[in-house]
């Protein structure tokens, strides 16, 4: 048989290289390495990092979220101006407020019928917190109970407006925050900050009074140690509010300022290195926190050597520990702040070279019970002792002629 021919093989081509697929992008896409038809691969560039967002937190508390810093302008007034009827300064010295007070004072007269009248945002901004403590009962009415809440508004990072004693909120800020239950706190780190805007009612005063302050973190204020002030880390930052305000909105507030003497909002800081003048804080404890062992009343251990809140010519003293001096019966207006007899010397005077210092404490009379009254109430001992200590002592009933030096009873305060 003559064999079937072999049939000729045929070469198979060769398969054409496919590029690999790109991956898929993430948010900036990054090419990567491909394969060309010859096989060459080319080099990949160098990914580009994306830059995560940043976060911005408030400079007060540091939980706030904000975009801005600085102050702003008030173009509001924070009440009805023509039913302000005074506004006291800062710097008021009384029972638990053994310091200088970082608030100003609002008031108003009793209202007739249905109180409709709200307290008003000054600028843009978000309510942050609420604190809403016990209910208050109006002294001319018993039947009158409202809320006593504390309300602070964040206007930048830095820049905020603190309101205490305001009574019923606002439907519009209710709509956002719910009930709050008396003696309960309302937060925006945990729903949403409240938006208001300038002119804006957010609560009303609630009685006849408020407190209001301003606070600038770009401000410390002039305090021997301010770390000592962090259990109220607002305090060091408080500002002169009116110097926010535009005219002739300024000046109608200003009109209800009782005190004349510039600074017109008063003044909190009154620390001197060096001397007595100023804020003193019991050795053993720390300024404004909670005691150890839990104890609430830490004002109890302040001593403030300073000046008047409304006439600051005038020395004072205020002592937050148990003097033995009887203020209702020689003195109901003093509250544990003390005028002296011959107003001085002046504590800005006072060192580690001037030795023991008497003071004679007496009571105060007189408008705004700024004036020198007639009754000694006992003798203040102090001394500089250097070192941001001063020894001190309390010695009720007794002349400074009758005290001859410090007993065992003084005790050390320390910046």
């Amino acid at each position: 048989r003559i064999p079937s021919p072999v049939p000729t093989p045929t070469v198979a081509p060769k398969p054409t290289a496919t590029p690999r697929p790109t991956s898929t992008p993430k948010p900036t896409p990054t090419p990567v390495a491909t394969v060309s038809r010859s096989g060459e691969g080319t080099a990949a560039p160098t990914p580009t990092p994306t830059a995560e967002p940043t976060i911005r937190r408030d400079k007060l508390e540091g939980v706030y979220q904000c975009n801005e810093d600085g102050t702003r302008r008030f173009t509001s007034t924070l009440f009805p101006t023509h039913l302000i009827t005074d506004i006291e300064p800062m710097g008021k010295m009384a029972s638990d407020h053994v310091t200088p007070t970082d608030h100003l004072y609002v008031y108003r007269n009793v209202w007739e019928g249905e109180d409709t009248e709200y307290v008003l945002a000054p600028a843009d901004g978000w309510i942050v917190s609420i604190s809403n403590n016990e209910e208050r009962t109006a002294r001319w009415d018993s039947s009158i109970t409202v809320p006593d809440q504390r309300i602070v508004l964040m206007h930048t990072c830095t820049f905020f407006t603190i309101f205490i004693h305001l009574g019923e909120l606002a439907p519009d800020v209710m709509a956002h925050t719910g009930e709050i239950s008396p003696d309960s706190k309302w937060y925006s780190i945990r729903s949403a900050p409240v938006p208001v805007k300038a002119g804006e009612p957010f609560a009303k005063m609630g009685l006849t009074g408020f407190d209001w302050s301003v606070h600038d973190t770009d401000t410390i204020l002039d305090f021997v140690i301010p770390d000592h002030y962090e259990g109220e880390n607002w305090k060091i930052h408080t500002v002169d509010p009116f110097q926010f305000f535009e005219e002739p909105l300024k000046s109608d507030l200003l009109s209800k300022v009782v005190r004349e003497i510039e600074p017109r909002a008063g003044k909190i800081d009154y620390d001197i290195e060096g001397t007595i003048a100023g804020n003193w804080f019991q050795d053993g404890t720390v300024g404004y926190r909670v005691l150890e062992g839990g104890g609430g009343k830490y004002w109890e251990k302040h001593i403030t050597i300073a000046y008047d809140w409304i006439d600051p010519t005038k020395v004072r003293i205020s002592i937050g520990l148990d003097t033995g001096i009887n203020d209702e019966q020689d003195c109901n207006v003093c509250f544990g702040n003390y005028a002296v007899r011959g107003n001085g010397p002046d504590p800005a005077t006072i060192g580690t070279e001037s030795g023991i210092i008497k003071y004679e404490l007496m009571s105060r009379t007189g408008l705004n019970n700024v004036e020198i009254g007639n009754t000694s109430l006992g003798t203040f001992l102090v001394q500089h002792l250097g070192n941001r200590t001063i020894r001190i002592e309390v010695i009720a009933g007794k002349l400074p002629d009758e005290v001859i030096g410090f007993s065992d009873a003084s005790l050390i305060y320390r910046r």
